[in-house]
């Protein structure tokens, strides 16, 4: 891709904030229909009609102080969450937004970046967030947090190669593994 470094940088914030907007939405319409379900009102607190809640409970989240086991390694301990976070944001980086558009002048596809094989690294970022639950559990210090971060990442590897192996049919149709060009193979 030939954007300049101004559009990509600008391209990022925008995925990174429809992101975190879009899980805050998720978070309140989760709440709205499990109230409903139990006959309960649901978040009408912070906010019009609570959809400011998620956001109060991240700040109350981020502010609360942290509990660190004394056995804990710390700084693999502040770090494994962030490990498994940042690879769930870059994974967006090469899906398909939408069309080739115009921002100030300049063609761009609204894609932060379009790779040949795309789908491979989608999977390979994937990938990367299983070691923050590994470290998670072992840097706790503690036997029975190891054993389930182990437990927890054998499933997600286990689910992985299915998930890998169902491309197959979908690399075939499309001819390719660039994201862009499966969503144009199925225009017609």
């Amino acid at each position: 891709m030939d954007d300049p470094w101004w559009l990509v940088l600008g391209k990022a914030v925008v995925v990174f904030g429809f992101l975190v907007v879009i899980t805050l939405f998720n978070i309140w319409f989760e709440r709205r229909v499990v109230a409903f379900m139990q006959m309960r009102v649901g978040p009408n607190r912070v906010g019009p009609a609570g959809v400011l809640q998620g956001l109060a409970d991240g700040v109350k989240l981020a502010l609360k102080e942290d509990i660190i086991p004394r056995a804990a390694d710390r700084v693999v301990f502040v770090l494994a969450p962030v490990i498994s976070a940042i690879p769930a944001f870059l994974a967006f980086a090469v899906i398909p937004f939408g069309p080739q558009v115009s921002v100030l002048g300049e063609e761009t596809a609204l894609q932060l970046t379009d790779l040949p094989v795309a789908v491979l690294y989608v999977l390979a970022v994937a990938s990367v967030g299983i070691y923050g639950i590994v470290l998670a559990g072992w840097s706790s210090g503690s036997t029975y947090p190891l054993l389930g971060g182990l437990r927890s990442s054998a499933q997600m590897i286990s689910y992985e190669v299915a998930m890998s192996l169902s491309f197959a049919a979908v690399f075939l149709y499309a001819g390719s593994m660039s994201t862009s060009q499966i969503v144009a193979a199925q225009e017609r």
